[in-house]
């Protein structure tokens, strides 16, 4: 994920813009990046460098806010199931509905999700199979 407008002033900004030097947020400026700075920067910057610096932060932030929108826009459908993947209830980390089918295989936990896609693409890379290969699997 790519910031595209500056924290300070909402403007657009170029690819070569300014940056901070710890956590590579981007600015239009250095006037705006002095002007962040001393409105809260300087309190989160430690933060976002150690969250992988400013777009892998913003967008583990994101992906986090996602997941629990979707966990609670799917609680009373999934109260009691468990996820198809891992076979565990969904106590801690909630579920949601892969699909819309009424059964109850299709519910399971995110990191679930997103861990079989890992393997799936890594089992793709590992065999050699192209986009062709891996979109004619999965359609």
């Amino acid at each position: 994920m790519i910031l595209t407008t500056c924290p300070a002033c909402a403007a657009p900004l170029a690819l070569n813009a300014p940056r901070c030097v710890r956590c590579q947020v981007r600015y239009c400026n250095k006037t705006c990046q002095h002007d962040h700075w001393r409105r809260g920067h300087k309190q989160i910057c430690k933060k976002i460098h150690r969250g992988g610096n400013a777009e892998q932060y913003h967008a583990d932030k994101k992906y986090e806010e996602a997941v629990a929108d979707a966990v609670e826009e799917c609680a009373e459908d999934t109260d009691g199931q468990t996820c198809y993947i891992c076979l565990e209830d969904g106590s801690e980390e909630g579920l949601v509905r892969g699909c819309s089918c009424r059964g109850a295989s299709g519910f399971a936990h995110i990191s679930c999700l997103a861990r079989q896609a890992k393997i799936l693409v890594a089992e793709a890379e590992e065999n050699n199979l192209g986009d062709k290969a891996f979109d004619e699997r999965f359609q």
